[in-house]
């Protein structure tokens, strides 16, 4: 299970597009892909910048307007959906 201490990356093999307010993650090597809305997206921009999944929650905690208990447990929940997925990886260190 993925806490706000997690260190994720992003695996080369994942293409990443945005439409509108929302984003495409395609893994490029099992040709599944997954959608994100605007807040899922923001999210992904900021674990692209190589930000600290703690670090993440607490930039979109200042800019979106949601309790801090919820956007933690909806990203926690979005975070091991795409590790389940193959769109991130925890990294080894």
């Amino acid at each position: 299970m993925i806490t706000l201490d997690a260190s994720l990356h992003i695996p080369a093999n994942i293409s990443f597009s945005v439409v509108g307010q929302d984003a495409f993650l395609l893994n490029t090597i099992t040709n599944k892909y997954f959608a994100l809305e605007d807040v899922g997206t923001r999210m992904w921009e900021l674990l692209k910048e190589g930000n600290p999944l703690r670090e993440c929650v607490r930039i979109l905690a200042d800019e979106y307007e949601v309790t801090p208990g919820q956007l933690e447990q909806d990203i926690l929940e979005l975070m091991q959906r795409l590790l389940e997925n193959g769109l991130v990886e925890l990294d080894q260190t």
